[in-house]
């Protein structure tokens, strides 16, 4: 077809069944002005535009995915061009990899407890029973990020400031957890081709990486999911892995530069090497499918995050649990982190409602890990044990480390002294 000096191409496609499926593309099939899109003629979403410049630093390029039996492939060059079919294959479905156990990361409790507590029999010459103060909230911080709609407006509720009906997040579902939102926001809210946006993390390299460690600094969060578009489609798409790619993997933005600086991003991993997921993948999964959503809920094993502000965004997350998780300090914790991509033709009311599904299904993990305050020997209980411990502490015949302190801090006065041990006693007088 012939339309204002451009040649249409268009190739039908029927599978078997609704399944998955991704394109494998011929880079070099690709010339200057070709623009490639993937319909998915159920409910006429697609996946796209692909062209050379959006694929030039992509050596092996991997179409998104649909979940469709019907596909129309739409292929667009100036008039009176040659042409060169530029998809090799179709792949999928996806599969669950089988070193998944092996690279998964751990959100059971071996995974995330500090180590076991030590009893140690060394006199202090000296002692304080008063720590040193520890930056640490009764309630904990959830972090969840948005870039283009849906995936900003479905947490928007969850923003302190940009919220239109009042802060939801405060002690949310009073579930022990306060729940802060960050995102940018664009002059059509319901934009398609939307832009950098204004704001926090707009969708930007440099502006996202800056206002991401201003944000993690100010809230200390426990659990990271951050969130982007997808494509034109239904889906929530639960992201297994992260790359820390290099400059010329990455998918150019708005504006100078184009490119993440430095890059890769995290200087402490090795370049074009992924992090993993610690969201519980199965579990959202299983909520999301079964709650009667207009969104249906997809695991990527395979093909990554996209090698563009998305997978920027969602790396910087999996980064962080990492540089908390070294520290191996309670009170710096973050136990969980991930990256879930929204369809762009997700309902906003449905998208909020499906991240209340993640979140339920995230604070279950972080409950299970959670540090028993007085449970100074880690053995899932406040007894007489914790007791002569902590006592044994203010005699000065055992050392505490850091974490042992802050456990021990029953009353959260920032110092282990006699009035924990009366709390410890009128827990163990009560129970």
């Amino acid at each position: 077809v012939q339309y204002q000096s451009r040649d249409y191409y268009y190739l039908k496609i029927r599978l078997d069944k609704n399944q998955p499926a991704h394109f494998k593309l011929i880079k070099s099939h690709f010339t200057d002005e070709m623009i490639v899109y993937f319909i998915d003629l159920d409910i006429k979403g697609w996946v796209g535009p692909y062209s050379i410049q959006i694929l030039k630093n992509n050596p092996n390029p991997i179409s998104g995915g649909l979940n469709t039996q019907n596909i129309l492939i739409e292929i667009s060059v100036p008039a009176d061009s040659d042409v060169m079919f530029p998809v090799q294959e179709i792949i999928g479905p996806e599969k669950r990899p089988e070193n998944f156990n092996d690279l998964m990361a751990p959100t059971g409790k071996s995974g995330v407890l500090p180590a076991q507590y030590r009893v140690g029999t060394k006199k202090l010459n000296s002692f304080s029973s008063t720590v040193s103060p520890i930056q640490r909230d009764h309630l904990k911080n959830i972090l969840l990020c948005g870039y283009w709609p849906p995936s900003n407006e479905c947490i928007r509720p969850f923003s302190t400031a940009l919220n239109h009906d009042g802060w939801i997040g405060d002690n949310w579902e009073e579930r022990g957890y306060d729940i802060h939102a960050y995102f940018p926001e664009f002059s059509d809210p319901d934009c398609e081709n939307c832009g950098q946006g204004d704001g926090d993390l707009e969708v930007d390299y440099q502006d996202t990486s800056e206002d991401w460690w201003n944000i993690v600094d100010s809230i200390n969060p426990v659990a990271i999911i951050t969130f982007s578009r997808g494509g034109m489609d239904y889906r929530w798409e639960i992201e297994w892995m992260c790359t820390n790619w290099e400059e010329s993997e990455w998918i150019a933005d708005f504006e100078e530069p184009l490119y993440p600086t430095p890059s890769p991003p995290d200087s402490t991993y090795p370049q074009n090497t992924p992090r993993y997921s610690s969201l519980p993948m199965d579990s959202i999964y299983s909520a999301v499918s079964l709650s009667g959503l207009n969104t249906y809920p997809v695991i990527d094993y395979t093909y990554g995050t996209g090698n563009y502000l998305s997978e920027f965004l969602g790396y910087h997350g999996l980064w962080y649990k990492a540089e908390m998780d070294s520290l191996n300090i309670i009170s710096s914790s973050c136990h969980v982190a991930g990256h879930i991509h929204i369809g762009g033709y997700v309902d906003w009311d449905d998208a909020h409602e499906a991240v209340k599904l993640t979140l339920r299904e995230v604070i279950e993990v972080l409950d299970e890990n959670e540090v028993i305050i007085g449970d100074v020997n880690y053995d899932g209980l406040i007894s007489m044990v914790d007791l002569y411990f902590i006592v044994s502490f203010l005699m000065g015949e055992i050392e505490f480390d850091d974490n042992e302190l802050i456990i021990a801090d029953v009353n959260f006065d920032l110092s282990v002294d006699i009035y924990d041990v009366l709390m410890i006693s009128n827990i163990l007088l009560e129970s």
